[in-house]
C-alpha cells in the first residue's frame, strides 16, 4: 500500500465550506474578496486556500495531520481520517466524497522501514550509485541523504531523501509533538525514504496511474520508492582479494580519489573514450571498495529492495 506524508490537493470549491471566516487571510480587490488563506506550519503543515475567482480550493497537509496515528502515515486507510481531523478543527467542513475527486498536484511520496545502522546504510548507497552523470547523490546540512535524477526539465526531475526519522522526531520542533501524541520511541530505529513529487506527470508516471485524482492515486499499487532505489544504486558481487598488480592498482586509485567512486567515475571518463560502457569500467573499483569497507559486507541491495517493496 503506498503511503505520504504530504498532498497538495486541488478541488471544486464546493469541496470545502467556511464555517468561521475569521480563521482566514482575505485578498480584496475593490469590495470584493478574490481569496481566503489559512496557514500553519507547527505542528504541522495545514494550508488552506479559498480561490473565489478560479472557483477553487487548494489544500495542503503533511501526515502530522493524523496526531496518534502520524507512524501510519497518509493512505488509502488514513485519508478520511485526515480530512476529519481537519474538520474537527472547526473553521471549515470538507466534504470527504467530493474531496476524494480531487487534483493531486504535488505530493511525498514515504516509506519508513526498520534499520538500527542508519548511517551506514546511507554510507553504503552514497558509494553505490549507478551512475553519478545520472545521479547527483549529496549528504545535506542536516545529514539527509539526497539522491536526484540529473535532468534539465522540472518535470522530469525526481529527488529522493533519506534520514533517520527518530533522530528528526527527537529534535526541538517536533518534541512537543511527540509528547502530545505519545509517541515517545515511535520512530526509534526508523529510516525514512520519501520521494517528492512535484508534478502530475511525475505523478502519473511515478504511480503507473492514468490520471491523479486523489482516489486514483491512493489506489495505485506501484513501488516508485524501490523503483527509484533499484535504478540508482548498484551492487557487484564480492570481488577479489587485492593480490596482484591490476589489484593493488585499483586499491590505488580509490585511495587517490578518496574512496568516493563519484571522482573515480570523472577521472575514468576522462581517460576513456566517449561510448565507453563506464559502469565495465567501474565494476573492478566497485568490487574493491565492497571488500575494503566493512558496512558493505553488512548491507545488500537485495535485502533492501525486499524491505521497500
Amino acid at each position: 500500500m503506498i503511503k505520504f506524508d504530504k498532498l497538495m490537493l486541488v478541488a471544486d470549491i464546493d469541496s470545502i465550506s467556511i464555517l468561521d471566516d475569521s480563521a482566514f487571510e482575505k485578498k480584496v480587490k475593490g469590495n470584493q474578496v478574490t481569496s481566503m488563506r489559512y496557514h500553519k506550519e507547527r505542528p504541522y503543515l495545514l494550508s488552506i486556500k479559498i480561490d473565489y475567482e478560479e472557483r477553487e480550493a487548494v489544500l495542503e497537509f503533511t501526515g502530522k495531520i493524523l496526531q496518534t496515528d502520524y507512524p501510519k502515515l497518509i493512505s488509502e486507510e488514513t485519508i478520511v481520517e485526515c480530512f476529519e481531523n481537519i474538520n474537527a478543527m472547526g473553521f471549515c467542513k470538507i466534504d470527504i466524497e467530493a474531496m476524494m475527486d480531487a487534483d493531486v498536484m504535488k505530493c511525498d511520496v514515504t516509506q519508513d522501514v526498520k534499520y538500527e545502522d542508519i548511517q551506514n546504510l546511507t554510507a553504503f548507497i552514497k558509494s553505490h550509485i549507478s551512475n553519478y552523470n545520472s545521479y547527483v547523490c549529496r549528504i545535506a546540512k542536516n545529514k539527509n541523504l539526497v539522491l536526484e535524477k540529473n535532468v534539465n526539465s522540472r518535470k522530469c526531475k525526481k529527488r529522493m531523501t533519506i534520514y533517520d526519522k527518530g533522530k528528526e522526531m527527537s529534535n526541538a520542533d517536533n518534541r512537543e509533538f511527540v509528547s502530545d501524541n505519545h509517541l515517545e520511541g515511535a520512530f526509534d530505529g526508523v529510516c525514512r525514504f520519501e520521494i517528492n513529487l512535484n508534478s502530475q506527470k511525475q505523478i502519473r508516471d511515478s504511480l503507473a496511474i492514468k490520471d491523479t485524482r486523489l482516489r486514483t492515486v491512493l489506489a495505485s499499487t506501484a513501488t516508485p520508492i524501490s523503483d527509484f532505489v533499484e535504478a540508482a544504486v548498484t551492487q557487484n558481487s564480492n570481488g577479489p582479494e587485492p593480490n596482484d598488480k591490476k589489484e593493488y592498482l585499483t586499491m590505488l586509485v580509490l585511495q587517490d580519489c578518496g574512496y568516493d567512486l563519484e571522482k573515480v567515475e570523472a577521472k575514468m571518463r576522462y581517460f576513456h573514450k566517449h561510448g565507453t560502457k563506464i559502469s565495465t569500467v567501474m565494476q573492478p573499483y566497485r568490487a574493491m571498495l565492497d571488500k575494503m569497507q566493512s558496512c558493505n559486507s553488512k548491507i545488500a541491495l537485495s535485502d533492501l529492495l525486499n524491505m521497500l517493496r
